[in-house]
């Protein structure tokens, strides 16, 4: 008996794990989006690229004949460093140290000078001349006003000398000490000191409080100086005799309250208390008679009229 019953063939494809024809198709299909990617870059650069870098590009992909002005397609063109422009363009540094951005100079007129051409020729300024000279002018200039203003000094000092020799003059009182007030010029102004004598002292030994008289002599010298521009410098001065030990004083602390006390009596007697800037005990370190360290002379107050100092000039 015939078997009639149809054979059923089944085939099994085993692709691997692998869909869709394999992995092939994600490599198209990358490279399909990067061609887009860097088509649409070019077309972005196009339109945002100026007219001349359109013309280079154009020229460099084309095959046209060498003209006036340009340069040949390919090698040569503008890739390879040639400028396509009649007139080189110049980058500049910023013209402020906060500007990022670089200017581009104009080009100069025809009948205008290049500001960025130097000129070597023999008629050129010397720029080291025209230094020293402006250099030369400034000293003058400055030398000029400090003279003007050292003139302007000592015609003062010579006015507060004046008021002075003619207070103690026409004063019966402080005739008898003329002799303890010398006035002399120094490099630093004029100078004012008040000097005991062998019968004369203008504070008790060992003290500072001073006597009566000495403050007249302060109050003639204010009277003076009172209006004056000038700033003053106190400086006390004692001799070299020494205090007797265990007194707990020496020649240093005497001389600054010296100077400290003529200070106040200064200001009391109307010298506005701005105008001075130092009061310094000297002690015996700066003796008015070198070869007589002893000598009452020593001990004195010195008051100087200090001169206005001016810049020296830079070379």
């Amino acid at each position: 008996m015939a078997n009639n019953a149809p054979v059923i063939i089944k085939r099994i494809v085993d692709d691997g794990g692998h869909g869709h024809h394999g992995g092939a198709w994600k490599v198209a299909y990358a490279d399909f989006v990067t061609a887009m990617m860097a088509f649409f870059l070019m077309l972005w650069l196009l339109s945002t690229s100026e007219e001349e870098t359109l013309k280079g590009l154009a020229e460099y992909f084309s095959e046209a004949t060498e003209g006036e002005g340009t340069a040949s397609g390919g090698v040569g063109g503008i890739l390879d460093g040639t400028a396509i422009t009649e007139q080189p363009i110049v980058v500049t540094a910023p013209a402020s140290p906060f500007s990022t951005a670089p200017s581009l100079p104009s080009a100069p007129a025809a009948d205008e000078p290049d500001p960025f051409e130097l000129d070597f020729s023999s008629d050129a300024i010397d720029t080291g001349d025209a230094i020293e000279a402006g250099h030369d002018r400034q000293g003058a200039d400055l030398q000029g006003g400090a003279g003007e203003r050292q003139r302007t000094e000592d015609a003062q000092f010579e006015t507060a000398r004046a008021l002075l020799e003619q207070q103690l003059q026409s004063s019966a009182e402080l005739a008898e000490y003329a002799d303890s007030l010398m006035i002399d010029r120094t490099e630093a102004g004029l100078r004012v000191q008040i000097v005991d004598q062998a019968r004369t002292a203008m504070f008790p030994a060992g003290g500072a409080e001073m006597f009566p008289h000495t403050r007249k002599l302060l109050e003639v010298v204010v009277a003076a100086i009172g209006n004056l521009p000038q700033k003053v410098s106190i400086r006390g001065h004692t001799d070299s005799r020494p205090f007797a030990a265990g007194s707990g004083k020496d020649n240093w602390m005497l001389s600054s309250e010296r100077a400290n006390a003529t200070r106040k009596a200064l200001v009391e007697a109307g010298l506005p208390a701005d105008r001075i800037v130092e009061v310094i005990g000297k002690a015996d370190s700066d003796h008015l008679l070198e070869e007589a360290p002893d000598d009452p002379r020593n001990r004195r107050i010195s008051l100087v009229l200090l001169r206005e100092r001016q810049p020296v000039p830079t070379p």
